[in-house]
Parts: structure tokens; C-alpha cells; sequence
């Protein structure tokens, strides 16, 4: 697996794919090498490295985080989730507002799908003919938003892209009403979100789908896409600048080892650094072809743990507060050795989820399913939740057990 780090994490034995600088910058070195020492590791740092990309199936990983440091983070993203996030406006149930879910998701794949096929034949791409779908994934998560954003990120491999710049969407929208935008400028967020990946039509499609490790000039083409898109972009469609900042910024990162631009801190604007989380987070918690998804419970720990670092702290805090530590749709442990999946979370206490039990782990096997209030002591014979799991290691279905 191919995984950046920062040179002050490197160590010996780890196998080095990619030092991020210009070739011209660092001839001489090879582009793909083992670490031999710490002799090795100070001429990479003389040389005014600051990250490389290792790969773990040539050489060795970084050491598991000490116990400490994961309760740590684990701590601190409890205490976050204990501070009340802001009530949504739900003005349907979850049942009615998850109905129209899925119908505007297959609207909204459908659009943006005919979009980037336009945009692969070099024709013009009519931004504008997404701003009804845009317009309608705001309602519908200003309504409920534990409808739309749950039921998005369940994804085909065949349609990754699209599915995930639909569900980023979604994410973006929710994170963007708890940061109190503007209607206007939650519609320029999306949209630019919507369009990020457009640049991915002039890839080869195998590159984003290759299970094995991207060698260095597809890397290099796979992180073309940026400029390309916005390339297409600038051609055919006028984009508001909020827009465009989210096409040009969502792989910028907050320590400056991002691309296409290596910005940091507040270079990057605001749209940007939530972009660059939402993107994350997603992608963390998809099935890909190179590696299983993370719970997301997973992906939380990791953001949270890079903020500071990769993302802007106080939004990963806000993002945190916004999807719930257990979002809807996550499949739990119960203290009891059952399997639940967290229908609704109450704004107070994020850690106590509404959840319906449906499965004995200790037994493998179903049970009858029971519909159980965490925040309440009567009638809750389960306790409360141990951690999260993923559906395949029980080799559940995640589109079965999604809340109805």
C-alpha cells in the first residue's frame, strides 16, 4: 500500500516511492529506494525533503500509534461529540426524506455522469445544468440530513466517481449549514464540490481503478487532474470563485505537502479546507480496489488525528460535530455482543444513538430486530456502544441494514 508520510516519520527499512519535489529538484537521487539508515535519512532532510510516499508491501510500515495516543484521540473526539451539535431543521421524518434521497442520488449520478461524459468528448460542459440538483441536495439535507449523506456513500466500484463527488456533495452541504454559510454560498460549495473531479476525464480510467501501486508518472498524471479540470472548466462554464477554490484546492493540505500548489494554513481558503476533508473522508470510507473501506468511526479517528497537520483542526472539530461520531447507517457493537446499526442521532448526546439491534456476534446469527433508544436507561438491555465495525467482517449487507 502506498501511504505519505512526513520525513520526521521515516525509519529505516521503509521502502521510498516518491520524495515530492520537482525530479529536477533532486536528481540525484533515485525515484525508488530502501532506506539504509539514519545517515540516509539526514541527506533527505539536507536535501530539503519534507514528506515522501513509502510502500508497505516493499518495506516496512510505520509502528501502530502507543495505546496512549489512540485514547487519546479517541478521548478527544468523544468530548467533541459531547458538546450538542446545532439541531437540524427536520421538517420530514427520516422514512419520507430517505425516499426522496434516493431518487435525487440517482438524479444527481445520472447529471453529473452525462456531464463528464461530455466533458471526455471535448464538448462544452454546461455547469449550469446542475444547479436544480445542487438546489435539491440542500433541501433535502437542511430537511434531514441523516437521509441523504448515509445513503451516499453506499457506492458502486464501477461508478466511484461520480458516486463520490455526489456524496462529498452531501457532505460538504452538512458541514457547510453547521458552519452557518449563507444559502448562496452553500450553493457555490456544492457546486464546486460536484465538479472537483471533472479533471478525471482525461485520465485513463484504469488509473483510478489500478489495484495495484501507481508508479511515478501515473501518479504524476493521476495529480494532473486538478488543472485539467479546471482547465475544462474555465473553457465552458463561469464558476464563482468560491466554485473554482474547491476544483484548484480540495487536495491542498494544511501543513503546505498537498498539490497542485503545496499552499498551507490560510492560503487556502475556506472552501478549500473543507473540501480537502470531506474528499478524505469519503474516500476513506469506500470500498476502492487497492483496499477495504474504514468504518467511519475509523476515518474520524484519522482526520482528527491529522488535524493540525493535513487538515485545519477547528474545521475537522466542526466536521466531527456535524456527521456524529457514529454517523447514521454504522454498524456497532453493543456491550451485550450484539450488532446494531445507529438509525438517529440525538443533537445532545452523539455518543448514545437510536440504534436497531439485528444481529448476535458471539452466536453468527440474525436476530429479531429490536429498535433501541441509547439515551435511555429503561428498556435498554444492550449497554451502550463498545466500538464500530465494518458490515464485511460480518459479511452483512450495508444496503439492507440502512435506517428506513
Amino acid at each position: 500500500m502506498i501511504r505519505k508520510i512526513l520525513l520526521a516519520e521515516l525509519l529505516p527499512e521503509m521502502f521510498v516511492v516518491d520524495l515530492h519535489k520537482p525530479w529536477i529538484e533532486h536528481a540525484i537521487w533515485r525515484s525508488r529506494f530502501r532506506v539504509r539508515d539514519e545517515a540516509h535519512i539526514r541527506k533527505l532532510r539536507e536535501a530539503g525533503i519534507v514528506e515522501v510516499s513509502i510502500d508497505t508491501d516493499q518495506g516496512i510500515d510505520l509502528p501502530p500509534p502507543p495505546m496512549s495516543r489512540l485514547q487519546d484521540v479517541e478521548q478527544r473526539i468523544y468530548r467533541l461529540a459531547e458538546r450538542p451539535r446545532p439541531p437540524a431543521q427536520r421538517k420530514v421524518s427520516l422514512g419520507e426524506e430517505r425516499r426522496r434521497a434516493g431518487r435525487l442520488l440517482a438524479e444527481a449520478n445520472g447529471s453529473l455522469s452525462e456531464l463528464m461524459f461530455a466533458a471526455r468528448a471535448g464538448r462544452q460542459v454546461e455547469a449550469g445544468r446542475l444547479e436544480p440538483v445542487v438546489g435539491k441536495m440542500i433541501e433535502s439535507v437542511l430537511r434531514n440530513p441523516d437521509a441523504l449523506v448515509p445513503l451516499a456513500r453506499l457506492k458502486q466500484l464501477d461508478a466511484y466517481a461520480t458516486e463520490h463527488a455526489v456524496a462529498s456533495t452531501a457532505l460538504i452541504i452538512a458541514l457547510g449549514h453547521q458552519q452557518r454559510l449563507s444559502a448562496p454560498d452553500l450553493e457555490r460549495l456544492a457546486m464546486g464540490t460536484l465538479l472537483k473531479d471533472v479533471g478525471h476525464a482525461s485520465l485513463d480510467a484504469r488509473l483510478t481503478t489500478k489495484p495495484g501501486m501507481l508508479s511515478r508518472d501515473e501518479y504524476s498524471l493521476v495529480q494532473s487532474h486538478v488543472e485539467e479540470g479546471l482547465a475544462v472548466l474555465e473553457a465552458t462554464a463561469r464558476l464563482p470563485e468560491m466554485s473554482v477554490a474547491v476544483v484548484l484546492e480540495h487536495h491542498e493540505r494544511y501543513n503546505g505537502c498537498g498539490y497542485p500548489y503545496r499552499m498551507a494554513g490560510d492560503e487556502i481558503s475556506i472552501a478549500g479546507r473543507m473540501a480537502a476533508i470531506v474528499d478524505t473522508y469519503d474516500a476513506m470510507t469506500s470500498d476502492r480496489p487497492y483496499r477495504a473501506a474504514l468504518s467511519p468511526a475509523q476515518a474520524l479517528r484519522q482526520l482528527y488525528d491529522q488535524g493540525g497537520t493535513q487538515f485545519d483542526p477547528a474545521l475537522v472539530a466542526a466536521f466531527v460535530r456535524t456527521v456524529g461520531v457514529y454517523p447514521v447507517g454504522t454498524l456497532v457493537m453493543l456491550e451485550s455482543g450484539h450488532l446494531a446499526v445507529v438509525e438517529q442521532l440525538h443533537p445532545e448526546q452523539l455518543l448514545q444513538p437510536v440504534v436497531r439491534v439485528i444481529y448476535h456476534a458471539g452466536r453468527r446469527q440474525y436476530v429479531a430486530p429490536v429498535r433501541v433508544d441509547l439515551a435511555r436507561k429503561v428498556g435498554n438491555h444492550y449497554g451502550q456502544i463498545k466500538r464500530a465495525e465494518t458490515y464485511e467482517r460480518w459479511g452483512l449487507s450495508p444496503q439492507r441494514w440502512q435506517p428506513a
